[in-house]
């Protein structure tokens, strides 16, 4: 246990310094840590638990702290955040363990004075967990309960309108979404076969594992076989969306990982012409590699880059997918330290969108469909590129889709915005048009 809270307290570090996309790098951790099932998942809680709940954790220390959490030596800020995490949210860890291995890891610095700090923050928090903290506003209020920067809070607040809600959906666990492969396999088959993962049918081909027990489904012989993919719904439902049909050619313009464009190629059978665009040819390579893993043939991986779309390919294309690079904060829950970024790196997104999406419609033909999608919640990013692209190009108009599930899910107007607290999947922005004939 002590080597598992070790492991988060550096993992955290790393990833402050480096600015790092939480998940690779915590694999890249624990990938050679010869930790058992549990400690990895213990060591995988406290790490997102402390990326999720960062600025509630300082606001607990600096009330105990004279010095305030910012003048803290890094190591030992992450020490305490640990501690901390664990007497707030860990119902199943005594206090004391808690306080014991913080302080342990604390001497480990050589620093005399830090274990003695520790120590006596860590017992003044788990007497007071319930602090009371005076809020000037209800933004700072927000910000400081969910941990989300207060300038987020009020982004958000502009495009969603339930914010509370989202926040705390952002801080859930997030559920462990998977895609049967339907060339191999039903999705009520693989329900069956990974029973012991909790495994519960979700839409479509979609799953949930709720019981893995700290195991990475990527390493489980039922994914290595090819039954399966790690997909969340609201990334299968931008391909449900874009109905592929057999004898059809399909253009992802922006592809990678390829998640979507492998999905299609089940979706129609492995009998339409897929072709997967990007610009990075490593990235193309794990397209190829998982088609190889799937047994599909009908997706072809190649190196184009969307803003300079091939000319051979004008008005040729059934359906051209557009999902483009976003700002990402409809995946806060599993990417938590998205919620830490300058948010003026986001700004220029927009004017990107709507130049990529105006160069892979070229790809449509009359009477073809063009779906444009992201994994963001902001309505700049969505709706707002859509009614400039609409302006911009009026051979294409809004088509309806979704008729067929539930009414939370249905897009009458052609777009609809998915988000955690309502629909249970990432969140999401799908759009989808129809090119005059």
């Amino acid at each position: 246990m002590t080597d598992a809270r070790l492991c988060a307290v550096n993992a955290l570090g790393e990833q402050e310094r480096r600015k790092a996309y939480s998940d690779a790098l915590l694999g890249d951790f624990l990938k050679n840590s010869g930790f058992s099932p549990r400690d990895s998942a213990l060591s995988a809680r406290l790490y997102y638990g402390v990326l999720q709940n960062r600025l509630l954790l300082d606001a607990h220390i600096s009330a105990h702290c004279a010095s305030g959490v910012r003048k803290l030596h890094p190591k030992v800020r992450n020490i305490l955040r640990v501690g901390a995490y664990q007497l707030l949210f860990c119902d199943k860890i005594p206090s004391s363990a808690a306080v014991n291995e913080a302080v342990r890891e604390a001497k480990i610095t050589g620093n005399a004075k830090a274990a003695g700090l520790v120590n006596a923050v860590l017992r003044r928090i788990s007497e007071d967990p319930d602090h009371k903290f005076s809020f000037s506003s209800e933004t700072e209020r927000l910000s400081v309960t969910y941990s989300h920067p207060a300038e987020l809070v009020r982004l958000l607040s502009e495009s969603v309108p339930d914010t509370e809600a989202l926040l705390r959906a952002d801080n859930s666990i997030p559920p462990v979404s998977v895609r049967a492969n339907t060339l191999r396999i039903s999705p009520s088959e693989l329900a069956r076969t990974l029973s012991w993962a909790g495994a519960k049918e979700l839409t479509g081909s979609c799953l949930e594992l709720s019981a893995l027990g700290g195991k990475n489904p990527a390493e489980l012989p039922e994914y290595r076989e090819g039954l399966f993919s790690i997909q969340d719904a609201a990334s299968y439902l931008a391909v449900k969306a874009l109905d592929p049909r057999p004898g059809e050619l399909i253009i992802d313009g922006a592809a990678a990982p390829g998640g979507k464009a492998l999905c299609a190629a089940e979706m129609s059978g492995d009998r339409a012409r897929i072709l997967a665009f990007d610009i990075y040819e490593d990235k193309l390579q794990l397209i190829r590699s998982n088609a190889e893993r799937l047994g599909i043939k009908s997706v072809t991986a190649a190196l184009r880059d969307a803003a300079a779309p091939d000319p051979e390919l004008f008005g040729r294309a059934d359906r051209v997918l557009a999902d483009l690079p976003c700002s990402g904060l409809g995946i806060i829950r599993k990417k938590p330290d998205i919620r830490f970024r300058d948010l003026s790196d986001i700004a220029e997104l927009p004017a990107l969108q709507l130049r990529l999406l105006r160069s892979l419609s070229k790809y449509v033909r009359p009477g073809g469909t063009l779906v444009y999608s992201t994994c963001t919640v902001l309505g700049r990013e969505n709706s707002g590129v859509l009614e400039r692209f609409l302006s911009l190009e009026p051979d294409f108009v809004p088509e309806g889709f979704f008729s067929d599930m539930d009414e939370k899910f249905r897009a009458d107007s052609g777009r609809l915005t998915l988000l955690p607290h309502i629909h249970g999947t990432d969140g999401f922005f799908i759009a989808k048009l129809a090119r005059k004939a």
